[in-house]
């Protein structure tokens, strides 16, 4: 009779309810958020006045004026001409730039997917004089390059990616 007993016991206390365990705490992390631009909006290049920088890019000096790219967003445009009190006169807003280079006063930059040559002679009115279309291929990123974490899946819905922010995530999708 103890023999069957004891089994008896432990099913028996496997039948009793178990408490409720509550919901998890959303998982809330530091990752990558995208930012977006509209389809329209990609392919505008236009001055603004002097924003703060945030993501130090590549440097370029010339005729006493530093240019400073703004990763993904643009150019700050600097006078130096007093090193002890530089001055900040313009920004360049160039969604998707990454990387500039100057020549006279034509100005190419990656414009998202594309190569863009702007004609910074006016820094009030630059002007688009070439746009070579889809040389760098796919303009929006699924994914933040050279980059291991969680970030924000991508929505093709909210525009075009143009880089990657910083940002509290709660339950990302995506890791790489």
């Amino acid at each position: 009779m103890k023999k069957l007993f004891l089994p008896a016991l432990f099913f028996l206390a496997g039948c009793y309810p178990q408490s409720e365990e509550p919901e998890p705490e959303p998982l809330t992390v530091e990752g990558l958020k995208p930012i977006y631009v509209s389809e329209s909006q990609v392919q505008t290049v236009e001055a603004l006045p002097p924003q703060p920088i945030v993501r130090l890019g590549k440097i370029y000096y010339k005729d006493q004026t530093i240019y400073v790219n703004e990763s993904y967003l643009g150019v700050h445009v600097i006078d130096n001409s007093d090193p002890l009190n530089p001055l900040k006169i313009k920004f360049l807003r160039i969604p998707g730039c990454r990387d500039i280079a100057i020549k006279g006063n034509i100005l190419y930059a990656d414009n998202a997917g594309d190569l863009v040559a702007v004609d910074i002679s006016n820094l009030d009115q630059p002007k688009v004089v070439k746009r070579l279309e889809g040389i760098q291929g796919n303009v929006s990123q699924n994914f933040p390059e050279l980059y291991q974490g969680y970030f924000e899946c991508v929505d093709d819905a909210k525009g075009v990616v143009v880089g990657w922010e910083k940002a509290t995530l709660t339950d990302p999708k995506c890791w790489r």
